[in-house]
């Protein structure tokens, strides 16, 4: 292993004999720090949800529908997980997710494919996609969103914005993980 690869992210318990008073301290303790320090960075992330219940139609195009999502630091969206409850008689729920600049500006969406479920989907249909992982779910009726944005500086802010919604579908939602980056990874 070369000075430069990382160490494996590792969530492990310290034991009291790891350090203890007047026992000497071994690169397995570092390891330990260390394994679970990358653990966290990789892990550990926060979450925002948008949330649509009932019958969630009447908020086809509203903005700022359950809020806006506020980075206080510079952060990186790492996934999305989005689902509908009870699959409409017709047509798809699509959301898109709106960028705003720190002067309050729109610049646009986030995704160049936004996150879909359409009628064909069963009842408790979810879509999930896991930047982290590469781990996608995307049964019948799904179309899993693409990114062109996942990066944003402290102060920026997301909202949600329902394009369409499936006739006489019910309790819907949307959320976004992610976690804080340096200020160099900001694209």
């Amino acid at each position: 292993m070369a000075a430069s690869d990382p160490i494996s992210p590792s969530r492990e318990q310290l034991r009291l004999g790891d350090i203890e008073t007047n026992r000497p301290v071994s690169e397995g303790i570092l390891s330990k720090f260390g394994g679970e320090a990358n653990f966290i960075n990789l892990y550990q992330t926060d979450i925002k949800e948008w949330k649509l219940n009932g019958s969630y139609s009447v908020a086809t195009g509203i903005t700022f529908f359950d809020g806006v999502a506020s980075f206080f630091f510079n952060s990186e969206i790492v996934g999305v997980f989005f689902y509908n409850g009870v699959s409409g008689d017709s047509g798809t729920t699509e959301f898109d997710i709106i960028w705003k600049d720190t002067s309050g500006v729109d610049q646009g969406s986030i995704f160049s494919t936004t996150p879909k479920i359409n009628s064909t989907s069963s009842n408790e249909t979810i879509g999930l996609r896991n930047l982290t992982t590469s781990q996608d779910i995307s049964p019948t009726g799904v179309t899993l969103p693409v990114f062109s944005k996942t990066t944003f500086f402290a102060g920026e802010s997301l909202y949600l914005k329902l394009n369409s919604s499936m006739v006489a579908a019910q309790n819907s939602g949307l959320t976004i993980f992610y976690k804080p980056i340096n200020v160099e990874d900001v694209v």
